[in-house]
């Protein structure tokens, strides 16, 4: 049984350790997290790690990365004997030039928590700048890898490193999925002084110093000017001499959106920000006790784990807390982590050791060593156990940001993008279809699923359940049920989209209102007009508002007025509203279903004689003025009478609906805003008082002043329900409109306001922290803070780019430097 050596190191059991001992004990190290890495993994992964250092130190056509005019050369690289036979028999140049100061491999990689399904990471260093050409070739080389790997069944990602541009907060990069931008810094660097594996170029110089009597700076002038080092030999990223208060923020936001793809791996991580806030301002970091470690007069044949450091970093915390169900969710996450894919033997019994010491029953490790087989239930029941644990992490987050009234670290842009993400997967809203985490169960499907319609003035609650096998009886008992749902259109759409009901399912149903038949078809006809799987949502997506992509109108599905007429009416004869003399309308009942541009998938129910007037101003309301219209638009009927004329009048009115909004027919239809409060004043200084009605020609407000002000119809194209929105325009004279979209797009105008944007961002930022720390309510159940957009005057006309943005910056950069 290895030693893991994370106790408290006693800094007065300490003997000086000269700079030639910790270089072998950190080569040692390595070497042995290499070796534990290959020996976890298949053939696929180990060649892909070790050829990967040759295909960025050579660029020769003979190799798969070949790129002309690309930069190559890691600092002082030697292929291994490995290496060197895969290298023989191609003429290969010595590298006289070195454009890239070191690779190394960071996260998981030669942990217990490593698996045949982790991904690759690196950093890939550099410390003189490249041009845009050189850049250009550079990410085509890199991209050539990842697609080498890809075919081999590995991912891995490349993260472009400059020490000197680390040191002083330059990102080269927004937010993407893989790329935290402004999110984090030194947690990330935590990470990588406690995870990296130097695969070659220059020693890692914060591990190699020990600072423990004087700062790193000083340590460092020191070693320079005692001859014990040479600046330019090692990679130097610097130290956590700044650990400012907003980063807590940024990180555990960053963490809270790798949840949505990495939940068990994303639980842990920011569980252990937590456990650093708890101890802020005197927070003791993982790689610091890391370094210690390393410095100390202790045994040198050790494994360092940085993931069982993580889990006992947070076990402490949440002991002390006495939060005993998030420690057991922890346990969970930690070894489902480990366990992914197959398992080494050495892992298999370290994990079931350590499980022993939880106190684990054979029917805890049987459930987690079955989830490969997890059905519905199971896994709904895991998925509320995560999703709880997120938001209880968001919850401090947003206490924690009250308590010492932070001011983030960062960028609004990424703060948006961020939390539109957490925001479309998270949020339960009305209508919208929970979708279950493919990370927690891949397959769902069933053999057979009974539909079971409960009517009014039951035992039961009326409603729709739905029950994951055949009928048991005529009547099964709903307290087997799998979900429950008011409308059959939303269960069905939950049963669909979740993967549960399949082309192979056999269907069963139990209803006094709808037949077998209609239901298959209903079900047929969702099928053809969606893929179960939605496309990729980009991060370009998330900038716009979450438009309709896809939409269904179904007609008189569960409530058919035609099913009642005895006879087939001539349409010439029959108003398609009403039955003869009779007030009840052919239409009884319309059944909406789409899909948004962030995946999100809504559904509404609409009965009753006017149903299709409230389908039609549902629609409405979905579609952004001027946006682009939805990419397919189906209208499926189920009358027993009228069934292609319904399909076509419906479908003639949805397309009229839809044309009208994004342009294409002028109308004359008014846009009506309310005032959203006064809450901002404090902010900005007064509002502008709001009529209730625009013009019918234009978008202008009319205003209890002597100005009037318009605005702008660019900002309905960004328009989002659920988020707090703030648009701010420059005006010639320094001073700034702001125009505010409050949760339900209601607008309010703050007019030539004075300051600095960013002092009225860290206000409104700390604002929305105290509201919703003090309301403890639902506000804390929602991940949606204030979103910041800046509108840029350009040629082609007005545009309205993220606050802060590289667009953003970019404009600024260039009007200053027309002014000088």
């Amino acid at each position: 049984m290895r030693e893991f050596f994370l106790e408290q190191v006693d800094s007065t059991n300490r003997s000086l350790i000269s700079l030639p001992e910790i270089i072998q004990r950190i080569d040692k190290l390595d070497q042995f997290r290499i070796k534990r890495a290959l020996n976890n993994s298949n053939d696929a992964f180990q060649r892909v790690f070790t050829f990967v250092p040759l295909l960025l130190h050579y660029n020769h056509p003979s190799l798969p990365s070949y790129t002309e005019d690309a930069p190559c050369g890691i600092y002082q690289f030697e292929p291994n004997e490995l290496q060197s036979a895969y290298l023989a028999g191609i003429p290969l140049n010595s590298i006289e030039q070195f454009d890239f100061d070191g690779l190394y491999a960071m996260g998981s990689l030669g942990s217990i928590t490593q698996t045949t399904l982790s991904d690759l990471d690196f950093w890939l260093c550099y410390s003189k700048p490249f041009s845009e050409e050189q850049r250009y070739y550079l990410e085509k080389k890199l991209h050539k890898i990842e697609l080498w790997a890809k075919e081999q069944g590995v991912d891995l990602n490349f993260y472009l490193m400059n020490p000197e541009e680390f040191r002083s907060h330059k990102y080269d990069s927004e937010v993407t999925a893989e790329h935290c931008g402004s999110a984090q810094h030194y947690f990330l660097l935590d990470e990588f002084y406690r995870s990296a594996i130097r695969l070659g170029g220059k020693r890692v110089l914060w591990l190699h110093l020990s600072d423990e009597c004087e700062d790193y700076q000083t340590t460092v002038a020191n070693a320079v000017s005692n001859n014990l080092i040479r600046l330019d030999e090692w990679l130097d990223f610097g130290d956590f001499s700044e650990l400012p208060l907003g980063e807590y923020f940024g990180a555990s936001l960053w963490q809270l959106y790798k949840g949505i793809d990495y939940p068990y791996k994303s639980a842990i991580k920011i569980l252990l920000l937590e456990s650093y806030s708890e101890t802020y301002p005197e927070t003791f970091l993982i790689s610091k006790k890391f370094k210690a470690l390393l410095h100390s007069n202790k045994a040198v044949n050790y494994h360092f784990d940085p993931y069982v450091a993580m889990l006992e970093q947070v076990t402490d915390y949440l002991t002390k807390r006495q939060e005993f169900t998030r420690l057991e969710c922890l346990r969970y996450c930690f070894y489902i982590k480990s366990s992914e894919g197959q398992f080494d033997s050495w892992k298999k019994q370290e994990l079931n050791a350590l499980a022993r010491t939880w106190g684990w029953s054979e029917a805890e490790f049987h459930l987690l060593e079955m989830k490969s087989h997890w059905k519905v239930k199971q896994a709904m029941r895991h998925q509320q156990m995560l999703v709880e644990q997120f938001l209880q992490s968001y919850r401090h987050l947003i206490n924690f940001a009250r308590k010492f009234q932070i001011d983030p670290s960062i960028m609004p842009q990424d703060t948006d993008l961020l939390m539109r993400k957490l925001y479309s997967v998270f949020e339960v809203l009305p209508g919208k279809i929970t979708l279950i985490n493919e990370k927690i169960a891949s397959n769902l499907s069933e053999n057979e699923v009974t539909f079971v319609e409960v009517a009014e003035h039951s035992s039961a609650k009326a409603g729709w359940y739905m029950i994951n096998h055949a009928p048991l009886s005529a009547y099964d008992s709903t307290k087997r049920y799998v979900q429950y749902h008011k409308s059959l259109t939303k269960l069905v759409a939950w049963a669909y989209f979740n993967g549960i009901v399949t082309a192979n399912t056999q269907l069963h149903l139990a209803s006094q209102t709808i037949s077998l038949a209609k239901l298959r078809q209903f079900i047929a006809d969702l099928r053809l007009s969606f893929p179960a799987k939605p496309p990729i949502v980009k991060e370009s997506d998330l900038y716009h508002p979450n438009e309709i992509r896809n939409l269904i109108v179904a007609v008189n599905l569960t409530k058919d007025p035609t099913r009642e007429m005895s006879n087939r009416p001539e349409l010439s004869q029959l108003s398609l509203f009403n039955l003869g003399s009779s007030e009840e309308g052919i239409i009884g009942s319309i059944s909406i279903i789409y899909r948004n541009m962030w995946n999100e998938i809504i559904t509404q129910h609409i009965e009753g004689h006017d149903s299709i007037l409230k389908a039609l101003k549902l629609i409405s309301n979905k579609i952004y003025r001027n946006s682009a219209p939805p990419q397919s638009v189906n209208v499926f009927c189920y009358s027993t009478q009228l069934r292609n004329e319904l399909q076509k009048f419906v479908m003639s009115l949805v397309n009229r609906c839809i044309t009208v909004q994004t342009g294409g027919i002028y109308s004359k239809q008014a846009d009506t805003f309310n005032l959203a409060g006064k809450k901002w004043q404090l902010v900005f200084g007064k509002q502008v008082e709001l009529k209730e009605l625009i013009t019918e020609t234009e978008q202008s407000i009319t205003v209890e002043s002597p100005k009037a002000f318009t605005v702008p119809k660019e900002i309905y194209s960004f328009a989002s329900e659920g988020f707090l929105q703030f648009f701010f325009e420059d005006l010639p004279t320094g001073e700034f409109n702001v125009y505010v979209l409050d949760k339900k797009n209601k607008v309010e105008i703050y007019p030539e306001c004075l300051g600095e944007k960013e002092d009225k961002i860290k206000q409104i930022s700390r604002l929305y922290a105290e509201d919703e720390s003090s309301q403890n309510s639902h506000y804390l159940e929602s991940f949606n803070y204030p979103q910041f957009y800046q509108l840029l005057q350009q040629r082609e006309g007005l545009i309205i780019v993220p606050f802060q943005s590289k667009q953003h910056r970019d404009y600024l950069e260039k009007r200053k430097s027309s002014d000088i």
